[in-house]
């Protein structure tokens, strides 16, 4: 991962004290898993992560970096709810105010606008069925080159984990399949029977529709199933890009129909 002591997030990612202890109690029943305290993502991922909480490449996501425009403020007496926006969607963000300071001039409530970028960080749960961030920290976005950075750097964080989860899995099947071959065996492995960018081959024909667009909308959904049709059902289709948009292959557009590969950027 980058050095992340840059005009975003002031070397936020790698202070494991700042939000003092958020293990909970069963975190060291899942020690075995391969986690990240934080990363940034897009709002996308978000919505379409899974009632376990955001994950990259299998890798579970603890707290999450947003960066974001808010669209709307609801202030109540203890809490303040936010409408973020970005490129890849909307979703809520709730921040809890400490009663004790809000009683003191209202100093726990963030100096931020309607329109204003802000840099947000969380962690995802689901409440009656939709996505909400329940935010620890909010910032405001003062250099407009912060919003490119944050975007680069959900890229390449994403690539980071792709590759620490491609070696994971090359180790594991090498050891899996040695054991299980005789010593003289000659048997060889093919790429189309194993996966590529951690894709097997029908995602991969998903991916390759995308990436292949050169429109700035990305292609549509109709475009895409009519030239799949006759190689998978229109269930199958959904699933696999419902599964990319979760795992930040892909986003939407202009709307829900039309989808970009995320190293399209």
């Amino acid at each position: 991962m980058w050095n992340d002591q840059s005009a975003v997030g002031g070397g936020f990612f790698n202070s494991p004290n700042q939000f003092g202890n958020v293990n909970t109690p069963n975190q060291a029943q899942k020690s075995a898993r391969r986690s990240s305290r934080t990363a940034p993502i897009v709002i996308r991922q978000a919505l379409h992560s899974g009632d376990d909480g955001v994950k990259i490449w299998g890798t579970e996501i603890q707290i999450v970096c947003i960066v974001a425009r808010v669209r709307n403020i609801r202030m109540q007496s203890t809490k303040i709810t936010y409408t973020l926006q970005d490129i890849t969607g909307r979703m809520r963000a709730v921040l809890w105010l400490d009663q004790d300071a809000a009683d003191e001039e209202d100093k726990s409530a963030p100096k931020v606008q309607v329109d204003d970028y802000i840099q947000v960080y969380g962690t995802v749960k689901t409440n009656k069925g939709r996505k909400v961030l329940m935010t620890f920290k909010i910032m405001p976005v003062t250099d407009v080159n912060a919003i490119t950075f944050h975007y680069l750097h959900c890229i390449q964080n994403r690539l980071k984990m792709e590759s620490d989860s491609k070696k994971e899995k090359v180790e594991t099947n090498n050891s899996t399949f040695a054991s299980g071959l005789p010593a003289n065996s000659m048997v060889g492995v093919t790429e189309s029977s194993g996966s590529v960018n951690g894709l097997n081959p029908r995602q991969m024909m998903v991916f390759n529709l995308i990436r292949a667009s050169t429109m700035e909308q990305g292609i549509s959904k109709e475009d895409m199933y009519s030239s799949l049709k006759d190689r998978m059902s229109q269930v199958e289709f959904e699933n696999i890009l419902e599964w990319m948009c979760g795992e930040g292959h892909i986003y939407s557009t202009i709307d829900e129909e039309h989808y970009r590969a995320t190293d399209a950027f």
